[in-house]
C-alpha cells in the first residue's frame, strides 16, 4: 500500500510541475517540464535575454527605440526583469530634440516603450568590456551598472538582440568601443564550453552583420543566428521622416529599422507558441527587401517555437506599460517598398542634420549651428574617403588601389585571418591621424582587412598613414 501511495504521490508531483503556472497579473510563466518532439520528458530552465543598443545620440533614436520595444515583448512573454539585461545609453527620452519628452516610440502613433525598461548599463557603462563580462556571467569583470550578468544554467535558454552600427567584421557599442567578430565568437564558444546554456538565439541588426559570424561560428554549439544583412550590405532605417508612415514633422530621425520592426511587429501580431523561428525568419526576410536577412549557426534550432526564447502571452495581454490596443495606428504586414522612404544607415545621420537645419528658424543661432553640423559631417566624410584612397595609392599605386576598396572574400569565409592585425591597423590610423575612425569611417575596416590578408605589415601602414596625415596637417 505504501508503495502505491508513493507512486501516486510522485505522479501528482510530476503533473503539477508540468503545468504552466499563471500568476494573478496574467503573466504566463514558463513551464518547468515538458515533452520534446520525440515525446521524451525534458527539463526547461529559465529564459534569459540580453538587449544591446549599440549607439547614442538623438540621430540614432531607432536603436534604443528598438531595444525598448524588444524589452516589452519579452516582459509580456513572462520573462522576469532579473533575467533581462539591457544596455542602452539612455540619452534620447529626455533629449532636447525629442518632441515628446519622456516618450520613446517605435512606430508612428505607437505606444510609449520607454517606461519600465531596466537601466542596467547606461552611459559609458555600455562598453565592450561590460558586454563580454555580462555575456560570460563574469561578475568580477563588470565596471559600473547594475551588476546583472547572464548567470545561466545548463537547462536555460538565452535570447540576444543587438541593434546598432555594424561594420565589416565588427559592431559598435554606445560608448564608441568596438566588438570584433573573432572576440565575439570566442566568447560564445567559451559560454558553450562552460555548459551554461541549453540553446541560444541571436538577432543582430547592423550593417554587414553576417560578417560577425561567417566562417567563424560553429554549427554545433547550439547557437542560432539571424542577421539583418549579409556581410556586404548596409542596413536600413524605417518609419523615417518623409515616409508615408511618418507624415508628422515632429521627428527628424527614423523611429526603427527594417529588420527590428519586422521581427517585433510580427511578434506583437502572432502568438509565439504557434510560430517557429523559421517562420519568423521567412516573414522578416520577405518584408526586408533592402538587404538579405541571413541565417547562421545551428539551423536546426530554427524549428523551435518562439516562446522557447521570448516567452508567450495571450494577444493583448501585455505588460502594464505597453498596450497595443491604446493606439489608433495599425501595423501593415506588407513588404516594404520604395514609397516607404527607407533610409540606409550611412544616410540616416545626414537626413537628421538636413531636417534639423530645415526646421530651424532663419537667422537664428540654431540655424547656424545646424548648418555648421551638416557642413562638418560632409567635410569629415570627404576627409576620411580621401585619406583611405591616398593610403591605397601609396601602398598599391593608383591603378591597383581600387581593388583594395572592393575586394571581397567568398561567401562563408571570415573577413580576415589575423584579427590582431586588423586591430593594429585601426589603432595605427587613429594614432597617426589624430582622430578616431567615426561611424562612417569604420566601414573601411574591409580595406584594412585586405591589407592584412595580403601581408601588408604594420611598418608599411605606419609609413603610408604618416605620409597622408602629415600632408593633410601641413596643408591645413
Amino acid at each position: 500500500m505504501n508503495q502505491i501511495i508513493s507512486c501516486w504521490g510522485a505522479l501528482i508531483t510530476i503533473v503539477w510541475m508540468s503545468v504552466t503556472v499563471t500568476l494573478s497579473k496574467g503573466v504566463v510563466r514558463p513551464m518547468v517540464h515538458k515533452h520534446d518532439e520525440q515525446g521524451n520528458f525534458e527539463v526547461v530552465g529559465k529564459k534569459w535575454a540580453l538587449l544591446v543598443a549599440g549607439s547614442k545620440g538623438y540621430s540614432n533614436y531607432r536603436h534604443q527605440s528598438n531595444i525598448c520595444h524588444a524589452y516589452h515583448i519579452l516582459k509580456s512573454g513572462g520573462l522576469q526583469d532579473e533575467n533581462i539585461i539591457v544596455f542602452m545609453y539612455d540619452d534620447i527620452a529626455y533629449h532636447n530634440e525629442n518632441p515628446r519628452p519622456g516618450v520613446i516610440i517605435n512606430r508612428p502613433d505607437g505606444p510609449n516603450v520607454y517606461p519600465g525598461v531596466p537601466k542596467d548599463y547606461t552611459g559609458n557603462n555600455t562598453n565592450a568590456e561590460n558586454f563580454f563580462a555580462v555575456l560570460n556571467g563574469n561578475l568580477s569583470g563588470i565596471t559600473g551598472g547594475s551588476g546583472k550578468v547572464l548567470n545561466s544554467d545548463p537547462n536555460d535558454t538565452i535570447f540576444i538582440y543587438y541593434s546598432g552600427h555594424g561594420y565589416p567584421g565588427l559592431i559598435g557599442m554606445a560608448d564608441q568601443s568596438l566588438v570584433y567578430a573573432k572576440d565575439l565568437v570566442d566568447a560564445l564558444k567559451k559560454k558553450h564550453a562552460s555548459n551554461s546554456y541549453k540553446k541560444m538565439v541571436i538577432y543582430v541588426e547592423a550593417c554587414y552583420s553576417a560578417s560577425l559570424f561567417e566562417g567563424l561560428l560553429p554549427n554545433n554549439i547550439s547557437i542560432y543566428v539571424t542577421t539583418s544583412a549579409n556581410a556586404r550590405e548596409l542596413g536600413y532605417g524605417f518609419y523615417c521622416p518623409g515616409s508615408i508612415n511618418l507624415s508628422s514633422t515632429e521627428y527628424t530621425t527614423c523611429l526603427g529599422d527594417t529588420f527590428g520592426i519586422s521581427w517585433m511587429e510580427d511578434s506583437d501580431k502572432n502568438e509565439s507558441t504557434n510560430e517557429t523561428l523559421q517562420q519568423q525568419y521567412v516573414t522578416v526576410r520577405d518584408r526586408t527587401i533592402t538587404s538579405h536577412v541571413t541565417q547562421l549557426g545551428d539551423l536546426n534550432i530554427s524549428n523551435d517555437f518562439l516562446d522557447t526564447y521570448i516567452g508567450s502571452a495571450p494577444l493583448n495581454n501585455v505588460s502594464d506599460n505597453y498596450n497595443l490596443t491604446n493606439t489608433t495606428s495599425v501595423y501593415s504586414f506588407e513588404p516594404f517598398n520604395t514609397s516607404t522612404s527607407l533610409v540606409n544607415q550611412d544616410d540616416a545621420y545626414l537626413l537628421h542634420l538636413k531636417l534639423k537645419l530645415e526646421k530651424a528658424v532663419d537667422g537664428s543661432k540654431d540655424k547656424l549651428k545646424a548648418q555648421n553640423e551638416l557642413d562638418a559631417e560632409i567635410a569629415h566624410r570627404k576627409h576620411v574617403d580621401h585619406n583611405i584612397h591616398l593610403i591605397g595609392n601609396i601602398l598599391f599605386g593608383e591603378k591597383k588601389s581600387s581593388i583594395m576598396m572592393s575586394d571581397l572574400r567568398s561567401a562563408g569565409q571570415p573577413l580576415i585571418d589575423d584579427w590582431n592585425c586588423l586591430k593594429i591597423l585601426f589603432k595605427t590610423y587613429e594614432s597617426h591621424c589624430g582622430i578616431l575612425l567615426s561611424t562612417y569611417g569604420r566601414k573601411y575596416s574591409r580595406v584594412f582587412a585586405y591589407m592584412c590578408n595580403i601581408g601588408i605589415f604594420e611598418k608599411q601602414t605606419i609609413s603610408a598613414v604618416s605620409q597622408v596625415c602629415s600632408r593633410i596637417h601641413h596643408s591645413s
